[in-house]
């Protein structure tokens, strides 16, 4: 993991201007992108947060078996309190699950929820990230789209080398497709958008680029930066 991300910044010469970055719940993974990146933020994907959990509560023994309806209200907590947009609708959808967690007089399920979830909250409940220039995506889908779309020509049976020149094809395929949606005539453009916004409104609709402005004037505002690191 490290030699990648050693790797990512020989190849990226704005790797400083990283500010968002969003893994699973590997303390490993999150330990070494917090070295190699220490001046972006890193956030937990929703998706695999809430897979986790609810696997977790469904099939680990150790927190005991709970009645099927206790388990149902659970998940609806989990995802309440991922999704929640206050601190104080976070605490309410906290306060649920303890409740639930306790039946039976129980305290395993909660205590390993305190210590592995609750007190790091900040890096995956909804309401501590609405500020950050995340432009609207909370999970890493968009990766394993990619590895999807890449294990369909990348084969055990393949040599290193073959195997790298699916991947150069792979890239340079879809740099043309990228060129040709961009720089085509006709190609959608606002005079009062820097270049990277209107490469942004190039590839999607003005509805969208509208979205991402906002996000991006955020990321973009040095004053914003500086206010928060005082």
């Amino acid at each position: 993991m490290a030699k990648c991300m050693d790797h990512i910044k020989r190849a990226n010469e704005h790797w400083r201007f990283v500010r968002i970055v969003i893994a699973d719940k590997d303390m490993r993974d999150i330990d070494i992108i917090r070295k190699k990146f220490p001046e972006a933020r890193v956030l937990l994907c929703h998706f695999h947060v809430i897979k986790w959990l609810h696997e977790t509560i469904r099939k680990s023994t150790k927190f005991g078996v709970y009645e099927e309806d206790v388990l149902s209200q659970m998940k609806h907590t989990i995802t309440n309190m991922t999704y929640a947009r206050t601190t104080e609708a976070y605490t309410s959808h906290r306060d649920e699950f303890k409740s639930l967690a306790h039946r039976e007089d129980r305290t395993e399920l909660w205590d390993y929820f305190v210590k592995n979830w609750d007190e790091c909250c900040e890096i995956w409940v909804m309401t501590y990230r609405i500020g950050l220039p995340h432009f609207g995506n909370h999970t890493n889908n968009r990766v394993e789209s990619l590895f999807g779309k890449l294990k369909r020509y990348l084969k055990g049976h393949l040599t290193m080398r073959a195997n790298l020149k699916v991947l150069l094809a792979y890239q340079r395929r879809k740099e043309e497709e990228y060129t040709a949606k961009v720089e085509m005539p006709g190609t959608l453009r606002d005079v009062s958008y820097c270049e990277q916004m209107n490469i942004a409104l190039g590839t999607t609709t003005r509805w969208v680029a509208a979205g991402i402005k906002t996000q991006y004037d955020v990321a973009a505002d040095d004053s914003r930066g500086l206010d928060m690191q005082l």
